[in-house]
């Protein structure tokens, strides 16, 4: 290739660019070599700008919180569904997204590994499957599914709902089995059919057949002289969190020699003891739970109580901020005796005397601790003391000293 030489004006950068002329020739002929070996037919390729790949877009983690409660057909209360498993359904579906059971309280925490919709699904043996409409993910990250509602099954019939096997240590253990919501009237006291049954198959007295007593996580209620007259527990009685009722005489007449412990699982949902529920029982650091509304007639009648070091304030009785109704002879005993109960703790404002109320209609009923020795105090908000006259509050504490305050 021949350059032409420059114009005399471009001086020094002509004279330079002169110099590269057999660089630029060199250039040229590869352009036309790479021409020349394209394919027949073809056009050469036009170099274009590189792209860049795109990145997979990673599914959202997406946490759901919620609580699973089931309920009867028909039927206004609900119950707290522990053991109920939760899980995701994701289309397609995603095996890395692990179900969970829900917490004693019905509680739940599910971590979703998805970009888009899904739905929550609840199966729980108790009750019917339950999916939910679809959730889709927020920027939040995070979904409160509320109270997620399953309808319950029948409760279990005949000897599907319970069992009754040997101790080591002596005695039987009666197990009420998952899914019973209700413990009939009579259904396990002295005089039952099951027990009476299995008292004399064991040739043993059916008065204190039974040591230990288990009760499903389901159960709202115990019935009246349920379980009365024929239990022997010397070492703890777990009462679940759905229980709301105890009924009359449901615990009457433990014969252990020894007290034993009531425990309220966290959460307690117990409104009501009724007459008689815990009579002739010896129990050891009992509490009175925040949720309790109503302590019926001789509820602990001739019930001897005792605490341990580590129960404070010791000796004391707590009654809780919602208790409106405290019966006849409600910690009686029946013969002058020590209940073993030091002081007595009163915090709830509902138990003043309404304006023109009749003595069958006072929140505090009569002899509340008649024949007890050993109450050196009883503290009780000042509006309720101030509700009944001198003579009233002597019917309802004897001799006791009472403590107002504000």
């Amino acid at each position: 290739v021949n350059v032409p030489p420059p114009p005399p004006h471009q001086g020094t950068f002509n004279h330079r660019l002169r110099n590269l002329g057999p660089l630029v020739a060199a250039f040229a002929s590869a352009l036309i070599l790479t021409a020349c070996d394209s394919p027949a037919g073809e056009n050469p390729v036009t170099p274009t700008t590189p792209v860049t790949p795109t990145t997979p877009v990673n599914p959202t983690t997406f946490t759901v919180t919620g609580t699973i409660t089931g309920s009867a057909p028909g039927e206004t209360w609900s119950i707290d569904l522990p053991g109920a498993t939760v899980s995701a359904l994701t289309t397609p579906a995603d095996p890395t997204n692990r179900p969970v059971s829900s917490r004693p309280d019905g509680s739940f925490t599910l971590q979703v590994k998805h970009a888009g919709s899904f739905r929550i699904k609840v199966e729980h043996p108790c009750s019917e499957p339950f999916t939910s409409a679809a959730v889709t993910a927020s920027a939040q990250g995070s979904h409160d599914a509320g109270a997620l509602q399953l309808t319950l099954k029948p409760e279990p019939t005949g000897t599907a709902r319970y069992s009754i096997t040997p101790r080591t240590a002596g005695g039987f253990k009666l197990t009420v089995n998952n899914c019973v919501r209700e413990i009939g009237i009579n259904e396990f006291n002295s005089s039952s059919t099951i027990i009476r049954a299995k008292a004399t198959a064991e040739a043993v007295s059916r008065f204190s057949l039974l040591t230990e007593i288990d009760l499903p996580s389901t159960l709202r209620q115990i019935g009246r002289n349920s379980l009365s007259l024929h239990i022997s527990i010397s070492e703890t009685l777990n009462i679940p969190r759905n229980v709301e009722t105890i009924g009359n005489e449901a615990f009457n007449g433990n014969a252990s020699s020894s007290p034993y412990t009531v425990a309220f699982e966290t959460g307690s949902k117990l409104k009501s003891i009724g007459d008689g529920g815990f009579r002739l029982n010896k129990l050891k650091d009992f509490r009175l739970l925040e949720n309790l509304e109503t302590i019926a007639l001789s509820a602990f009648y001739d019930a001897i109580f005792s605490f341990s070091t580590g129960f404070s304030p010791a000796g004391t009785l707590i009654i809780p901020a919602k208790v409106s109704k405290i019966g006849n002879q409600a910690f009686a005993q029946g013969s002058s005796g020590g209940i073993g109960i030091t002081a007595v703790d009163i915090r709830s404002k509902e138990l003043a005397k309404p304006d023109r109320a009749v003595a069958a209609d006072f929140p505090l009923q009569r002899n509340l601790f008649q024949n007890v020795t050993g109450i050196t105090e009883v503290k009780l908000p000042a509006e309720v003391y101030n509700s009944y006259i001198a003579t009233e509050r002597s019917a309802i504490f004897g001799s006791i000293p009472l403590n107002p305050v504000p």
